[in-house]
């Protein structure tokens, strides 16, 4: 390893000894009531994130307190927590709105609960138990015991609230840095910045155990998900973040060496998207450690997706947010005939193949498919949702109908199916119940293709339940994004957000 690159990681723990020194936070809207927080740079990033929406009528309200239900809640959104316990663990959150959250954050690890069988999620959350979560959720283990804080010593929390100053995540309290306030209520401006912090924590202090291990290896890049590489100036006083890298299906690029530095381990990468930069990785040196943020509330805007290349169809972020430009029209759309089914409609060229493989394999199994629906340019999608609103009025058409520039049929890669000589699939009660509807959900991934609105996702997905609407991403995003767990829109936020 190069003795000035070695310098570097020496360096690194006192890179980021000034809190100043993390990144500009993505651009958000600020909310009607943070002009004179010190935080409000942390408080945009964490609506940038969609990690909050705030308290209402457009205001964030800092300096109200964090509950315990509302943390949970942060947590799965930050760190997109998915497991759920096989019993519920708790018999007093039961009807909060939070619960879901809170289940999820047990399931992880994070929490055991406040008492036996209980959570107390109306609780409002202190500066210790803050120092708990986030040292849980990081998977903080260095700094324990260096004693720190003069105030913490009898707090049940003292290990962590270390463990979370070693890491730069907090410096105290007050105006004198050996106290931390460890029974103190958080405020939602100081939950912002603790949040915030975490996305970079790194060890402060003296630079401890460094192991540098020249080793060629493989580092995978679990989906969906962003990841962010590391670089250092020459002399090592400066450290700076490459901005995030996403993937939805697992990646990986090589790495020459590994490094352990103050207890974070670390890969050089030689390839992929993120070439020469380091990593974090896990213990076992092989898998990249990245988080999934949530995407934002539905709210009704037109901001123009970043990723609208043609060739970007599978990872293009379309929602009652984000839309395509009213230019946007695919140059190779085919007629649907090419895939074995009906003609009249058209459909990009890329996805004809798989497209006729799913209409072979559904009419071998008796399942018999039809397209209703595929391509629409931006004046037809214009023309559409003005016939819904026509039908059921303007607030209905916006759950069942997008704007023009909002629809994925604009992609020429999205299609409406119904049963082979049927009638329209949304006259049904629920078409996925129907024989051909049920064999689509279940075998539509095999062959690339994702339902976008499934059941129960409404307010994830901004739109209502359509079983019959699927969208082309291809075979490796549409097995990723199932094993995820995750909706369409979910995943390609937290891999690369707008």
């Amino acid at each position: 390893m190069p003795s000035r690159l070695l310098t570097v990681l020496l360096s690194v723990a006192f890179a980021m000894a000034t809190l100043g020194a993390t990144p500009a936070p993505a651009q958000a809207a600020s909310f009607t009531d943070i002009g004179d927080s010190p935080f409000r740079s942390d408080i945009e990033w964490l609506a940038a994130e969609g990690i909050t929406s705030g308290c209402g009528d457009g205001r964030f309200c800092p300096h109200g307190a964090v509950t315990r239900g509302q943390m949970a809640s942060f947590l799965v959104r930050m760190f997109g927590y998915r497991a759920q316990p096989a019993t519920d663990p708790f018999r007093d959150d039961n009807s909060n709105i939070h619960e879901a959250s809170i289940n999820r954050v047990y399931a992880a690890g994070i929490t055991v609960g406040c008492a036996s069988d209980r959570f107390c999620p109306d609780g409002v959350v202190t500066r210790g138990q803050m120092a708990t979560f986030l040292a849980r959720a990081l998977g903080l283990r260095y700094g324990a015991g260096s004693d720190h804080f003069a105030d913490d010593d009898d707090s049940k929390h003292e290990t962590n609230l270390d463990r979370l100053f070693f890491a730069g995540i907090t410096r105290g309290c007050a105006s004198s840095t050996d106290h931390v306030c460890p029974n103190g209520t958080v405020t939602r401006e100081q939950m912002a910045a603790f949040l915030h912090r975490s996305t970079y924590a790194q060890p402060i202090g003296p630079a401890g155990v460094v192991q540098v291990v020249k080793q060629p290896l493989t580092v995978i890049f679990t989906g969906p998900a962003r990841f962010r590489g590391v670089t250092f100036s020459a002399d090592g006083t400066q450290a700076s973040h490459q901005a995030s890298s996403g993937t939805i299906p697992a990646a990986s690029s090589a790495a020459d060496q590994t490094a352990l530095v103050n207890g974070l381990r670390y890969a050089h990468l030689t390839s992929g998207p993120m070439a020469g930069t380091w990593v974090k990785v896990r213990s076992d040196l092989t898998t990249a450690m990245g988080r999934a943020p949530a995407p934002p509330p539905c709210t009704y805007q037109d901001v123009l997706t970043s990723r609208r290349a043609y060739n970007q169809f599978a990872t293009t972020l379309m929602d009652t947010i984000y839309k395509l430009p009213s230019s946007y029209a695919p140059g190779d759309l085919v007629n649907t005939s090419s895939a074995a089914l009906n003609s009249g409609y058209s459909i990009r060229s890329i996805i004809a193949a798989d497209l006729r493989a799913m209409a072979m394999a559904a009419r071998d199994a008796g399942r018999p498919i039809q397209v209703v629906s595929a391509y629409r340019s931006y004046t037809q999608q214009a023309a559409t949702f003005d016939y819904w609103v026509s039908v059921g009025g303007y607030e209905h058409a916006l759950l069942t109908s997008a704007r023009a520039g909002h629809s994925e049929h604009q992609l020429g890669t999205t299609l409406d199916f119904t049963s082979m000589g049927g009638a329209a699939p949304w006259t049904y009660s629920d078409w996925a119940s129907t024989p051909t509807g049920g064999w689509m959900a279940a075998n539509a991934w095999r062959y690339g293709f994702v339902m976008t609105y499934p059941r129960g996702e409404t307010a994830t997905a901004c739109y209502s339940y359509e079983p019959w609407h699927y969208r082309y991403v291809g075979k490796p995003t549409a097995a990723a994004v199932r094993d995820s767990g995750m909706i369409l829109r979910e995943a390609i936020w937290a891999a690369h957000g707008p």
